[in-house]
């Protein structure tokens, strides 16, 4: 099994698998969620030279067979701290569209739909709009500071000598003390931070404080005080998912969904028009494991997967997710009334 089969499982999923029995490559050991990674693609089966016990960051566990010792090795993941450019799965917009459908009232006119269940910011040439989380209206006209689109390529002057780096690797925010080469997403902190996220890889260098980054795409640059308050996983999850222009205008603006806490971002999601169905795929981006709340402008009629979830009220639902962990959600969900409906305007 090669690094590249890796990488593929994780950009594509839920959709690709791997066989069933596989044989690593050392090098796969640098990956840090390999453990999860193996398991969410299929495998059941895993041959090494050493026979081992090998645990991942959100305590995902295989184990491999091997004839190099008796005595079982117990690893840890990653053996080596590597950039492995990577990022998300786009959602696909048309389930989305079937779901704003079914859900809200539409009358004729065009509207916004942030698919971000967190507020958002959209760069339209001089204007800069803010869109509350899931909103489906025209947003508002604002002014921020400390974030800014470009294209192509950037520098920027940092004047860190020693920062840490944080960058975006499969399913995973690892950190490093050395410059990377190729990434989608990064911060670079030491007195604040700095963000640069792009829809493309993007190729650095760093030259005495100063970040050097060039893509085929768009680049976004965003200063906060810590690379924690940038939310990296958010900003690249927004890069690859755009807002959406509908032909469709609701009554009043309204938040579709919204998700909490901020650490946790959707994976997948599609919606079944014809059973009423709507299956989420999200992820704790934290070091702690979590409760996640997700809010629904509907009615959730039946919860169908997971087992343990435990429900709050008729619109949301509370999800424990592990520390890193990937959790499957499936839910049955219903239009609400009018009079309901009305009380999630924004």
């Amino acid at each position: 099994m090669n690094l590249d089969d890796v990488i593929k499982v994780a950009a594509e999923y839920p959709f690709r698998n791997l066989n069933e029995e596989i044989e690593l490559e050392d090098n796969l050991l640098n990956i840090a969620q390999l453990p999860q990674l193996l398991t969410i693609g299929g495998v059941k089966k895993v041959k090494w030279k050493y026979k081992a016990k090998i645990i991942g960051p959100d305590l995902s566990t295989i184990v491999t067979d091997g004839d190099k010792n008796t005595e079982e090795l117990i690893i840890r993941t990653p053996l080596m701290k590597l950039s492995f450019p990577w990022s998300f799965n786009k959602i696909d917009d048309k389930s989305l569209e079937k779901l704003v459908e079914y859900l809200l009232p539409c009358k004729e006119g065009t509207s916004l739909f942030n698919i971000s269940p967190w507020p958002r910011y959209v760069f339209n040439g001089n204007e800069i709009i803010e869109l509350k989380e899931g909103e489906i209206g025209n947003g508002r006209k604002t002014k921020i500071e400390n974030i800014r689109l470009e294209e192509n390529q950037v520098t920027i002057n940092t004047r860190f000598l020693n920062p840490q780096f944080f960058y975006i690797n499969p399913f995973y925010i690892e950190n490093d003390n050395k410059p990377l080469e190729k990434t989608y997403a990064m911060s670079v902190e030491l007195t604040e931070a700095y963000s640069l996220v792009s829809n493309s890889i993007m190729d650095l260098r760093f030259d005495l404080g100063k970040i050097h980054a060039e893509t085929n795409g768009k680049i976004l640059i965003s200063k906060t005080k810590t690379s924690t308050e940038a939310k990296l996983h958010r900003l690249l999850w927004e890069m690859i998912n755009n807002v959406l222009e509908l032909d469709c205008k609701p009554p009043f603006p309204i938040s579709l969904y919204r998700i909490e806490p901020s650490s946790v971002v959707p994976l997948y999601i599609r919606f079944d028009d014809k059973t009423d169905r709507l299956e989420m795929i999200i992820e704790n981006f934290s070091d702690r494991p979590v409760i996640a709340t997700i809010y629904f402008s509907a009615r959730i009629s039946k919860i169908l997967e997971p087992n343990d979830i435990v429900q709050g009220e008729y619109d949301r639902v509370k999800i424990p997710i592990r520390r890193w962990g990937i959790t499957s959600l499936l839910l049955e969900i219903k239009k609400l009334p009018d009079l309901l409906l009305k009380r999630k305007a924004i």
